[in-house]
C-alpha cells in the first residue's frame, strides 16, 4: 500500500483539523493554517512549514509537513487516529521522507523532528526508520536522521 501526498488545501485543513485521538496524544496544530489563509489566502503551517496530505484510496490517511532550514528538513507528521496502532507507521514514515526527498530536490543531510516523550509508539517507530534521539526535556525528544548512512546501507 502507497501513501500519495498533495498539498493540503482548506478542505483537509479542517478535516485533520477534527481528528480526536485518545489519550496523551495532542491535537494536530493546525491554528497556523487557518491564521495564514485568513491573513493572505495562503496555507502556511507551524513555522512556516509546508503541508502534505497522506491518502490511501482517496481518502486522507495522514498529514505530512516539511520545512527546509539549510540541508536539514524538519518534519512533522501525524497518522489519522483510526489507522494508529495498523502497522502503517514505518511505511507511512519512510514514504513521508521520500516524497519530501523528491519534492524539494535539494541537497539534504539531514531530517530533523521532535516527538512527545509519552509517545512511546511513534518513538519505536521513528528509531525504526533510522532516527537517533538528539535531545531530551521534560516532555518532548529531538530526534535526527543522518542522510548519508541511510543512503549508504
Amino acid at each position: 500500500m502507497d501513501f500519495i501526498f498533495k498539498p493540503i488545501t482548506m478542505e483537509y485543513v479542517k478535516e485533520i483539523d477534527s481528528w480526536n485521538y485518545e489519550g496523551f496524544i495532542e491535537e494536530v496544530l493546525m491554528t497556523p493554517y487557518f491564521n495564514s489563509f485568513e491573513k493572505s489566502g495562503t496555507l502556511i503551517g507551524p513555522g512556516g512549514c509546508d503541508g502534505f496530505v497522506a491518502f490511501i484510496d482517496n481518502e486522507a490517511a495522514g498529514l505530512f509537513e516539511f520545512n527546509i532550514k539549510g540541508s536539514t528538513m524538519e518534519i512533522g507528521l501525524a497518522l489519522k487516529p483510526d489507522l494508529v496502532g495498523k502497522g502503517l507507521g514505518v511505511k507511512f514514515v519512510n514514504q513521508g521522507i521520500e516524497f519530501g526527498i523528491e519534492h524539494y530536490n535539494r541537497k539534504l543531510n539531514n531530517i530533523k523532528l521532535v516527538v512527545d516523550s509519552e509517545n512511546k509508539a511513534a518513538i519505536c517507530v521513528y528509531e525504526k526508520v533510522g532516527f537517533k534521539r538528539v535531545e531530551q526535556t521534560d516532555n518532548e525528544i529531538e530526534m535526527n536522521m543522518d542522510l548519508q548512512k541511510r543512503y549508504s546501507l
